[in-house]
């Protein structure tokens, strides 16, 4: 009678855990490959957003600013192209049929309501904007910024920019978002500024498979999901920006 000791089990054994190893091991060099491709990012995007901004604007060029946090630069996205601010200025351009300049004033670092009044509006042409996009309220939820704190830096910003070409974000979904989605929304709707359904978006979409290997960031996917949350207050005011 046959054991579960006999050789020819050992070896099915022995098969099964080689191949299981090697499943493992092909998901963590995965996994490194993607972490060390989402630190590459954090150095070319930056760059590809200033070389963008010190281009000439283009005659009749329509001159998109966004503001904001690393999302807004478009880490996770495998190109930048493929970034929240990459597909909407692309669809811009194929709605309105002009080129569009941007400036993306987004950092690395910080990205809070706070940090885009302090380090970024002073750096942009706001009043010559057509477009302008704010990707920000995620930072400051993670990091706990005090309710009447980040109430204040909300509304400063807004009174900023202009109500009628501006376009925020809303909180992403992640712990501790509700108070912060709130005081954003008042703020917002307060001033007749739309902000972008990130929840609906990403709820309807039921995907999975919106993760950078970072898993803090979306993929080309994510941003896609993310990008239609923003696209029906984009078409409002391309109706207006059209030749």
């Amino acid at each position: 009678m046959t054991t579960d000791t006999s050789p020819r089990r050992k070896r099915r054994r022995r098969t099964v855990l080689r191949v299981i190893g090697i499943g493992v091991g092909l998901l963590v060099l995965a996994e490194v490959i993607g972490l060390l491709l989402v630190l590459r990012q954090t150095r070319n995007y930056p760059k590809y957003w200033a070389d963008q901004a010190s281009q000439p604007a283009a005659p009749e060029a329509l001159r998109l600013i966004a503001f904001g946090d690393s999302a807004g630069v478009g880490i996770g996205a495998w190109k930048s192209e493929d970034s929240l601010v990459g597909r909407i200025a692309r669809h811009l351009h194929e709605r309105t049929g002009r080129p569009v300049h941007i400036a993306n004033y987004s950092s690395l670092r910080g990205g809070t309501f706070g940090s885009i009044l302090t380090d970024q509006l002073h750096r942009a042409d706001v009043a010559n904007a057509d477009v302008v996009v704010v990707v920000a309220g995620s930072n400051d939820t993670g990091g706990k910024v005090p309710l009447d704190t980040y109430r204040a830096n909300v509304s400063k910003v807004l009174e900023a920019l202009p109500a009628d070409r501006t376009v925020l974000s809303d909180v992403p979904l992640q712990g501790g978002r509700e108070n912060y989605q709130r005081i954003l929304a008042e703020e917002a709707d307060a001033r007749g500024v739309p902000h972008a359904d990130f929840a609906g978006a990403f709820r309807a979409a039921r995907r999975l498979d919106v993760w950078a290997p970072d898993f803090t960031h979306v993929n080309s996917v994510g941003y896609r999901i993310w990008f239609q949350a923003f696209q029906p207050h984009l078409d409002t005011i391309a109706g207006r920006l059209q030749r």
